[in-house]
């Protein structure tokens, strides 16, 4: 399938709850004295300040991909268990192997490593230089989920945050100072307490390039409103770049979160799912102090069947489609007068009628159409 061109005059809007960014009458990051294309980490220069945030079970190679063409500045891989890589079984290892793959478009990219023994994740973070030749490894400091928790991973470690330094610590010095090591970690573990600002002073010490954070706390999990004034406060105090996480669904949100914060950078999580050109709208609101209008539903149904193919292609038919029916869902999300077909096409089985049918439907689609033909 070819390239589709961004479609950026028609006024259709089937996403829930996008708000339109006012104009701005000037550029927002010149104005804040922020290069908008220019963002080191460590020996690494970047092209941009948004970035695709990794997320278990979504930023796939095909999705990773579609991030990178549309502007997102660096994409990182779903995170690999460092101790299932260096003392896991066969299948264990393989699955490692294949979640730090990634293709050449996607690059810069990073793969990011999960674990709590400085000792395996120092040594996990030189074969993966080794094998893979990341552009970065960033360390999962933020995970709450309590599989990862009780390997004394993820977020556990704003428990026992000079830990954090130990690991940073022993991936630096394991690596050789080959790749920037970056760490993505939470506001907090029970409430929003000092021990976020622990882990920066332990991570930047032991030498990391820049510290992510999701404005919320582990216990919030995904829900809640994000705190933004952590990362503010984070930022005053911090001596390497902070990259602000949480709530930022649109370019006015991205505007709004750089300007509250003065934050370095932005990563983008649930926010891109199912719009991967998020990072387009974003790049350019933040350089032009315009919005961008959004995306035709031709070009979303596009977009949608491109990744399908993608995923099939690198998965196989059967994982391919089982692993693409939770984008869909997002792609497919708030469409009128579609939700038998929309059913059909998130249950089926059948790969060849899903890559059909979802053809058949962005051919009939005329140009400025607001809802999905009928069944």
């Amino acid at each position: 399938m070819s390239v589709l061109p961004r479609e950026s005059k028609t006024s259709i809007d089937t996403s829930a709850k996008r708000v339109e960014a006012p104009e701005l009458s000037e550029a927002p990051l010149k104005a804040m004295g922020k290069p908008a294309r220019e963002f080191k980490l460590g020996n690494l220069n970047l092209n941009g300040r948004v970035f695709l945030a990794p997320m278990a079970g979504y930023t796939d190679t095909a999705f990773r991909r579609l991030a990178r063409r549309y502007g997102a500045a660096m994409v990182i891989t779903e995170m690999v268990s460092s101790r299932a890589l260096i003392n896991g079984n066969e299948n264990s290892n393989d699955k490692s192997k294949e979640l730090m793959e990634f293709t050449e478009p996607e690059r810069p990219v990073g793969v990011q490593l999960f674990g709590g023994d400085p000792g395996i994740m120092g040594e996990a973070a030189a074969r993966v230089v080794k094998e893979v030749h990341p552009d970065v490894i960033d360390i999962n400091f933020g995970c709450p989920v309590g599989k990862i928790l009780k390997c004394d991973a993820g977020a556990a470690i704003l428990k026992e945050p000079q830990r954090a330094g130990w690991i940073v610590k022993a991936m630096v010095e394991a690596t050789g100072g080959k790749v920037p090591i970056t760490v993505k970690t939470r506001g907090g573990y029970d409430a929003m307490d000092n021990a976020v600002f622990e882990v920066l002073e332990a991570v930047q010490e032991a030498g990391a390039s820049a510290l992510a954070v999701h404005a919320r706390t582990r216990n919030q999990m995904f829900e809640g409103k994000a705190n933004w004034e952590v990362i503010k406060n984070l930022k005053k105090k911090a001596q390497i770049p902070i990259i602000g996480n949480g709530d930022v669904k649109c370019a006015e949100d991205a505007y709004k979160l750089f300007n509250e914060t003065g934050c370095d950078g932005i990563m983008i999580g649930r926010g891109s799912m199912g719009a991967p050109w998020i990072f387009e709208e974003i790049n350019h609101y933040l350089e032009t102090g315009k919005p961008l209008g959004p995306p035709s539903l031709k070009f979303k149904i596009g977009i949608a069947l491109e990744q399908l193919k993608c995923s099939i292609e690198v998965k196989g038919p059967r994982m391919g489609l089982l692993e693409m029916r939770k984008h869909l869902s997002h792609y497919l999300k708030g469409f009128e007068g579609a939700r038998d077909m929309r059913q059909r096409l998130l249950t089926s089985d059948d790969t060849d009628w899903v890559v059909k049918t979802l053809t058949e439907i962005f051919e009939s689609i005329p140009d400025g159409a607001a809802v999905l033909p009928q069944a």
